[in-house]
C-alpha cells in the first residue's frame, strides 16, 4: 500500500472500532436499557484501555510515563484518527479535547440524543493514563451529560499525582 492508502486504512480501522462498539452498545441498550449498557460499556473500555496502553507503550518505547509520553500515546488511541483528538501540555497538565465525536454525531442523527459518555470516557482514559504511569490522575473537564461548548463534546485533564494544579 502507498502511504496515502495506509493513512486511509488507519482511518477505516479507527471508524471500525467505533462502529463495532456502537453496535455492541446498541444491542445491549435494546435488551437491558441505557443504564446497564453504560455499566457494561464502562467495564469493557476500562479493560481494553490496559491492553491498548501497553501496546502503544511498546510501540513508542515509553518507559518514564511522563505527561509528554502520555500525550504521544493518546494521539495513537484507536479512535483518535477520526475523533479530532487535540492535546496540549500547559502548566504541568495535559489537556485532551475530543472535537469530533462520531458516536455522538450518530446518536443525534438517529434521534437518540447525546450519549451520557462521561463514565465510559473516564474509565477508558484514566485507566489508559494509569497504565502508562500509576501516578497520573485524570479529571473530566466536561463530557455528556455535562454541558459542553459547541466546538467539542468532551475535555480531559491529566496531571501527575502530587502536582494537582487545582489544589
Amino acid at each position: 500500500m502507498s502511504r496515502e492508502e495506509l493513512a486511509e486504512y488507519v482511518e477505516i480501522l479507527s471508524k471500525n472500532i467505533l462502529t463495532i462498539d456502537g453496535h455492541y452498545f446498541l444491542a445491549i441498550e435494546k435488551r437491558y436499557g441505557l443504564e446497564k449498557s453504560i455499566e457494561i460499556d464502562r467495564e469493557a473500555w476500562e479493560a481494553y484501555a490496559v491492553t491498548e496502553a501497553k501496546r502503544i507503550m511498546a510501540l513508542l518505547d515509553i518507559n518514564d510515563g511522563t505527561l509528554a509520553e502520555l500525550q504521544r500515546a493518546i494521539q495513537l488511541i484507536a479512535f483518535a484518527p477520526v475523533s479530532g483528538v487535540e492535546t496540549t501540555l500547559v502548566d504541568g497538565r495535559l489537556i485532551v479535547t475530543i472535537t469530533k465525536c462520531r458516536p455522538q454525531y450518530a446518536r443525534n442523527r438517529d434521534g437518540k440524543g447525546e450519549f451520557p459518555c462521561k463514565p465510559v470516557g473516564l474509565a477508558h482514559l484514566s485507566t489508559f493514563a494509569k497504565t502508562i504511569n500509576p501516578l497520573i490522575k485524570t479529571r473530566c473537564r466536561c463530557a455528556p451529560p455535562d454541558l459542553h461548548p459547541k466546538e467539542y463534546y468532551c475535555s480531559w485533564e491529566f496531571y501527575i499525582d502530587g502536582s494537582d494544579p487545582a489544589v
